[in-house]
């Protein structure tokens, strides 16, 4: 799988930010079937909706402003982001479907795993051959002004309680030192008072 030695290594922000979604969304799709199989319904349900609301503002992000800047410097990236954007709406139906009754986990991780796993193998390499160290830079910075700041605060808390903890230091290190602080003293206490903690975060 690319991405399981994507945090050991040294890649530009943006590409590490990829990586620890992906690694996060398989984490949280485990976390779901473990509270499903637990009979821990009201976390199961609190839980699946940060799945669904990370997920969107994820796949928001690739449609709007990653592919089409690999399709700029990749025009035969093209065939391959129609596939993708219509995975996303699938999984778009699998997430309303899991938000209504997250026992429905199974099928919708099933194919979250195979599209996580897609998007590694299209779209990952093209976007490292395409983009130099200026074109990274900038991709950062154009991802960062888009980002509203309360999304920002959830998609860094979620990123933060739902990571693998074999890789949590490296997604930590990779945080703006002002991000940093506002999880710790404001962003972090909302987003578990509405989501709770990852059950098997460790």
């Amino acid at each position: 799988m690319v991405l399981m030695n994507a945090t050991t290594i040294d890649l530009p922000s943006a590409v590490m930010g990829f990586a620890g979604v992906h690694l996060a969304l398989r984490a949280e799709a485990a976390g779901i079937a473990h509270l499903v199989a637990e009979g821990d319904d009201h976390l199961a349900c609190r839980r699946a909706a940060l799945l669904c609301r990370v997920l969107t503002a994820h796949h928001r992000t690739e449609d709007t402003l990653l592919w089409p800047a690999i399709e700029a410097r990749q025009p035969g990236f093209t065939m391959t982001t129609v596939e993708l954007e219509e995975q996303h709406r699938t999984l778009d139906d699998l997430m309303a479907g899991l938000r209504d009754d997250p026992a429905n986990i199974d099928a919708a991780g099933s194919f979250l795993e195979q599209h996580l796993q897609d998007e590694e193998q299209r779209a990952l390499p093209v976007w490292l051959a395409s983009f130099d160290a200026a074109d990274h830079e900038r991709f950062g910075r154009l991802l960062r002004r888009s980002t509203p700041l309360g999304e920002a605060g959830t998609m860094i808390s979620w990123l933060l309680d739902a990571t693998p903890a074999t890789v949590h230091s490296a997604a930590r290190a990779h945080l703006p030192a002002p991000f940093r602080m506002a999880h710790r003293f404001w962003w972090r206490h909302r987003y578990d008072r509405r989501y709770g903690r990852a059950p098997l975060a460790a």
